[in-house]
């Protein structure tokens, strides 16, 4: 029997039973208008949604980098990197109320979700245009979004109306905060109660790069951004609840490196190689919380990412020689909730 005529008899029996499918789907559709989940932004706890946790390495599992922090009424998203923006929406969170995206530093796999962030937020009805928060160099990377989806805001405001999609809250608005020197931290913004300050990374020859801090309710949550194993991230994190850190494996990485050469993918070597000079390997991302003193360590942006057990024990492997805490190994969709103190 071909495919064709395998498909005769079932269509056959779906038009049989239409109206006890179509009821079907539209049950499964109001399930899907329902689902979003308005409650997070009521909630009393200072909350951490990871809604990236790969690399630029394509992974069906996994988006680019991506962590969100919700308090106080308030949804902000650091970095937005290929696939997070979905990621986000799948989560079933309000996307409408994502009112501020905080970049790290302006490398692809951490930015390219932008336009999306910025577009797609109006669509589901953010109110006002989207807060862009980075160090110097962010106006340029704003702006060019902004070219990029001039013509689809055009064709969507034509299409919609003023009252349905306006044109002012279509956009973003860069907030550039100046680099703070050495390990200190400079403020980027304080509402209803979440304190959220900007401290420099070291991810050179990648300047400017930064992490942030937000402090809500007595509870304290750190997101490294792309950095080596950088003294700024152990001050910041101090007495802090919760350190979100990115991570590569060097040895993991090595063994890819090697295996390209074999294969003559020399490009792909020097490439690959050169990626473990300016990132902290799990062990380092470990020795930073124990020094700050982090009971919880969330390891994210993970660099390849392990994806079995066997990968994941080798991931971590020294991570609990150097650090007595939890350890996590994020995975998109992960959520995490400080209550007040």
């Amino acid at each position: 029997m071909t495919r064709r005529t395998a498909l005769v008899p079932v269509a056959a029996l779906v038009l049989a039973f239409a109206p006890g499918c179509e009821r079907l789907v539209e049950r499964q559709v109001e399930r899907n208008l329902q689902r979003v989940d308005d409650s997070v932004l009521a909630s009393p706890d200072l909350q951490v949604v990871l809604c990236g946790t790969g690399s630029p390495l394509a992974d069906a599992e996994r988006a680019s980098a991506c962590t969100a922090v919700i308090a106080g009424g308030h949804f902000v998203v650091i970095d937005v990197g290929p696939g997070a923006w979905e990621t986000l929406d799948l989560a079933n969170l309000p996307i409408a109320g994502v009112e501020a995206v905080l970049l790290t530093h302006f490398h692809s796999d951490h930015i390219g979700d932008l336009g999306e962030a910025t577009t797609q937020g109006w669509i589901a009805g953010r109110p006002a245009a989207l807060e862009v928060f980075g160090p110097p160099g962010t106006a340029q990377v704003v702006a060019g979004f902004a070219e990029a989806y001039a013509a689809d805001v055009e064709y969507r405001h034509a299409h919609h109306g003023e009252a349905a999609l306006p044109r002012a809250a279509a956009g973003a608005v860069a907030r550039e905060i100046a680099l703070p020197a050495g390990t200190a931290a400079t403020p980027v913004f304080e509402r209803d109660g979440l304190r959220v300050t900007m401290f420099a990374v070291d991810h050179e020859p990648v300047a400017p790069a930064v992490g942030y801090r937000f402090d809500f309710a007595g509870r304290s949550v750190v997101v490294s951004g792309d950095t080596r194993k950088s003294e700024s991230v152990a001050v910041n994190s101090r007495d802090a609840d919760l350190l979100v850190h990115e991570a590569l494996h060097p040895g993991l990485v090595g063994r890819a490196v090697d295996a390209a050469r074999r294969l003559g993918r020399d490009r792909l070597a020097k490439l690959a190689g050169d990626i473990p000079g300016y990132h902290a390997s799990p062990v380092e991302a470990a020795e930073i919380a124990q020094q700050a003193g982090v009971p919880h360590l969330v390891l994210t942006h993970l660099v390849p990412a392990p994806p079995n057990a066997l990968a994941r024990r080798m991931f971590l492997a020294g991570v609990a020689d150097a650090y007595d805490g939890e350890v996590t190994l994020g995975e998109d969709g992960m959520r995490f909730s400080l209550p007040p103190r």
